[in-house]
């Protein structure tokens, strides 16, 4: 079972749980294996693709609250811009997570349809178990030591011949899409300065922020960062920054029993005016109906929600 929700006064803000120890260099790629367990802290989000593969157990996943269950033997891929953790795990195994820089995904110039899915949000899985995938991850880890040009070019190219067979033979979309797909592949430049903006939403959305403040921490010009972000995430800064802290508020609004006012204040609204207005139109319903929403759908939330 899940363990019980934190109080509010024990949240870590969302702003520090940016984990920069999964963000690999560029042309690399960090691997590593443990028994998967529930996460000492609420959330955490990175700027990298995670790639998943569970042996002996299944576990469920929690993207701001929506949850997405992962199956043994088979293969999750997510970008992990979405604050997650894990609020289940069923079985005694273990998880080896790959994690692959936003550029790298990108410049590899894998199928669109896999592409758009992944930038969208959307948490997919292979379809089928493949025996191969066993050697695959057990290789790779157990050549995680071989860290010359030719080795991680090789181990590089085996990565991504994976995800080139998983866009071929179809997967099974464990979390819907929330957001609008990749448009056009920019050059490798280009991402890197998309990735830094991204990182420093992820740092300070919960902070008064505007668009010239994440253009200069890219050192970018406002007109220069708003062109490459929408042409890499198809939306615009502004909405970006919006996702953040919507995002967010809906977190709080799941896990916690904080007011109101206090979830706009935490989230990076200046007023409760401006955060009813902008959760209620992308919600279709005000912060208490889905806060109810919430306690409805899980027993769980409902019965620590009175604690």
């Amino acid at each position: 079972m899940p363990s019980k929700p934190q109080d509010a006064a024990d949240l870590i803000p969302f702003s520090e749980q940016v984990d920069q120890t999964r963000v690999p260099a560029t042309n690399d790629f960090i691997i590593e294996r443990h028994v998967p367990a529930l996460f000492d802290t609420p959330y955490h989000h990175h700027t990298s693709v995670e790639v998943n593969f569970l042996q002996g157990c299944e576990m469920t996943y929690s993207f701001s609250g929506a949850p997405a269950r992962l199956l043994g033997n088979r293969i999750t891929v997510f970008w992990g811009a979405a604050p997650h953790r894990v609020t289940n795990v069923t079985g005694v195994g273990q998880i080896t997570n790959i994690y692959l820089s936003l550029g790298q995904f990108v410049r590899w110039g894998l199928p669109t349809e896999l592409v758009d899915a992944v930038l969208s949000g959307a948490v997919i899985s292979s379809a089928e178990v493949d025996d191969m995938d066993v050697m695959l991850f057990d290789r790779l880890l157990d050549e995680g030591n071989k860290k010359s040009a030719a080795w991680r070019r090789l181990h590089m190219s085996e990565i991504e011949g994976r995800l080139r067979r998983l866009a071929l033979e179809g997967w099974t979309t464990l979390l819907t899409a929330r957001s609008t797909p990749l448009e056009m592949e920019l050059t490798s430049h280009a991402m890197m300065h998309v990735e830094s903006m991204l990182r420093f939403i992820a740092d300070n959305f919960t902070i008064p922020i505007n668009v010239e403040d994440i253009a200069k921490a890219a050192n970018l010009s406002a007109a220069r960062a708003g062109y490459l972000f929408r042409q890499v995430m198809g939306i615009s800064i502004k909405q970006q920054l919006m996702r953040a802290r919507l995002s967010h508020a809906r977190m709080l609004l799941t896990e916690t029993n904080l007011k109101v006012s206090t979830v706009a204040l935490d989230s990076g609204f200046a007023s409760l005016s401006a955060f009813y207005e902008a959760f209620s139109k992308a919600n279709n319903m005000s912060p208490a109906q889905y806060r109810n929403s919430a306690k409805r759908s899980n027993p769980f939330i409902a019965e620590h929600s009175k604690l």
